[in-house]
């Protein structure tokens, strides 16, 4: 069976979790693209604020996603190894939920689905026929829409947080972890007026760096608990680490 690059993005190789646990990640993208290296560059913020004015966006963010309706939008998934300029891309519909519940609907190039709810992760391979339950560490789950559903509050207790840009839409936050932590280095915002998340970007220790981009988000009647939790058809191979 070939590994698949999954949401790498999401949560890098193994150890994070695109990789939940069968690496939903990274000798995928090898076997995937020829990489052409590319010089690195360093992560710095553009500027600083005072508190309110850099949670500012994070709180417009919470009220629109935790208003009890079921918000999805398009995205495209952007996958960038460290010292190459060749990326890995993906896109599907992501379907956000209060209290924190993720899905995501793989549609290109290949179909797959991951969705998170309660602290777990599942990731389904239509083409392998198996699922893969794994529980998200913290770093994991801080590189998942989740955190648009954070409370700004929990997470500068976490995070260093700056505003890279002023007042002009969107507001850029750069977010960047009190404690060192091997499989996050920073993490990145893009927040409309509206506080809807234009853009969610992140970089791990190894400089592997994953990219969403979403678009027209749309909020609609809430989904199920049970559409959080995908399980496969009858004879899905279940794979828990």
């Amino acid at each position: 069976m070939r590994t698949r690059n999954c949401c790498d993005s999401f949560v890098r190789r193994i150890p994070a979790f695109l990789a939940l646990g069968v690496t939903f990640a990274a000798a995928a993208v090898a076997q995937k693209a020829v990489w052409t290296p590319a010089p690195s560059s360093p992560v710095t913020p553009a500027g600083t604020a005072d508190s309110t004015t850099v949670l500012a966006p994070l709180t417009r963010a919470v009220a629109l996603y935790s208003d009890g309706a079921g918000h999805s939008s398009r995205f495209v998934q952007i996958y960038t190894p460290a010292g190459f300029a060749t990326t890995r891309r993906e896109s599907g519909t992501v379907s956000l939920q209060a209290p924190q519940r993720v899905r995501f609907d793989y549609t290109a190039p290949e179909k797959k689905v991951f969705t998170y709810d309660a602290g777990e992760g599942r990731f389904f391979s239509p083409e392998d026929k198996q699922l893969t339950v794994r529980r998200l560490s913290e770093d994991e789950k801080a590189r998942l829409p989740v955190v648009f559903l954070t409370q700004p509050s929990d997470l500068s207790r976490q995070y260093e947080i700056t505003m890279e840009t002023g007042e002009a839409a969107p507001a850029r936050l750069l977010l960047k972890p009190r404690v060192p932590r091997p499989d996050l280095a920073w993490l990145r915002l893009a927040i409309e007026r509206d506080g809807s998340v234009r853009e969610l970007s992140y970089q791990d220790s190894a400089g592997n760096k994953t990219e969403f981009r979403f678009e027209a988000w749309q909020a609609g009647k809430a989904r199920p608990a049970s559409d959080f939790r995908v399980t496969g058809p009858p004879g899905t191979r279940i794979v828990e680490n």
